[in-house]
């Protein structure tokens, strides 16, 4: 479950735990002690890199994976996280973001710091706030181990960003659904080009990729694999993969996840030509390339998003079933979109929301 990198990192696991999507109890509140469960049944099984970020559930995820990483030697993991430079509004806040996710997390540094969600709009913030020349000298402090970024915007972008720093690291989402997207296959290929380890983001797409109706994904069915193990083959194997992370959700999802990367296997021809075919089922019958993150939230009109995305994807992908529970939308809420486009700028997958909103109620007769 290792990637060895003796010079600059040492010996990381392959499988990476992402905090994002903690389980909650019915109030909404993070499941501490079930997170705890989670994050020691990892670390027993040799996984020892832990994502994080200042942003996720409002500081929430901070201090939950921090408090569940107290159970063990602050040398013997590596915890990433993240900073929001896009909110900054003065030079002083700098600082303050990033004290409060070290105070946060219960630590006095970080192994991995990522500039965060880097995309078109927001990377002029690196140069109006000095922020690559701040994460030098906290670097040069031992507050920051390795320097990295994270991205989902396009390739040119990516290599401008390469271009300002010698990067220790770069994250960004790539699967098998995702090959011709940017960064896709040509951002992957690029950053191994140059030989900058390359941490993966979305691995399952959001868990497009884990729960794939029956009919779609028989391929993998036929070869008696499940739609987790093919998606994670399919990654953690490519040269210059440092980490794959998973934002797990409960200890069904961590054991799984620790038995497939307890023993990963190279995929043979058999297995490619199915993960070609899956894919091309899932794009020939998907409406909308949504993974869920939840980054559009905060709509002013109180539309919630995701939920109406998965609604029609679910409903799309299952067009054989007369009912399929899970499908049904709020076409009322849908309705009072005034197309602000907040959402759209927030969306990693650049997705044009407002127009796919007006999509899925022509789709549903609404």
């Amino acid at each position: 479950m290792k990637y060895e990198n003796s010079i600059k990192f040492g010996s990381l696991s392959k499988l990476g735990f992402g905090a994002m999507r903690f389980p909650k109890k019915d109030n909404g509140e993070i499941d501490q002690q079930q997170v705890n469960a989670m994050i020691k049944a990892a670390y027993d099984a040799g996984v020892n890199y832990y994502d994080t970020a200042y942003v996720y559930g409002g500081g929430a995820s901070e201090k939950a994976l921090g408090e569940a990483l107290k159970q063990f030697p602050r040398d013997s993991f590596f915890l990433a996280d993240k900073h929001p430079f896009y909110n900054l509004k003065n030079n002083e806040q700098r600082d303050e973001f990033f004290n409060t996710s070290l105070e946060r997390c219960g630590v006095d540094y970080f192994d991995f710091y990522l500039m965060y969600a880097v995309n078109r709009e927001n990377a002029h913030g690196l140069l109006d706030y000095d922020m690559i020349k701040w994460a030098d000298e906290k670097k040069k402090q031992g507050k920051i181990r390795f320097l990295g970024f994270s991205m989902h915007d396009t390739n040119d972008l990516l290599k401008e960003l390469l271009a300002l720093y010698d990067w220790d690291f770069v994250q960004i989402q790539y699967n098998y659904l995702d090959i011709d997207g940017e960064p896709g296959t040509a951002g992957y290929e690029e950053l191994v080009k140059r030989n900058i380890p390359i941490i993966i983001m979305e691995p399952l797409k959001g868990g497009v990729l884990a729960n794939i109706p029956e009919h779609l994904c028989k391929p993998f069915k036929d070869l008696g694999i499940s739609n987790q193990e093919m998606a994670f083959r399919w990654i953690a194997g490519k040269q210059g993969i440092m980490t794959v992370l998973s934002g797990m959700s409960d200890m069904a999802q961590t054991t799984d996840n620790l038995n497939i990367f307890s023993d990963l296997k190279p995929l043979g021809e058999g297995e490619l030509k199915a993960i070609n075919q899956v894919r091309e089922n899932i794009i020939g019958a998907q409406k909308v390339g949504c993974t869920g993150c939840g980054y559009c939230s905060g709509c002013p009109m109180g539309i919630d998003i995701p939920a109406a995305f998965k609604a029609w994807n679910t409903k799309a992908m299952n067009d054989r079933s007369n009912w399929i529970s899970g499908t049904d939308i709020d076409a009322d809420s849908i309705s009072k979109c005034i197309a602000c486009g907040k959402c759209a700028s927030h969306c990693p997958q650049k997705i044009d929301i407002p127009e796919k909103l007006k999509e899925l109620l022509a789709y549903y007769g609404k």
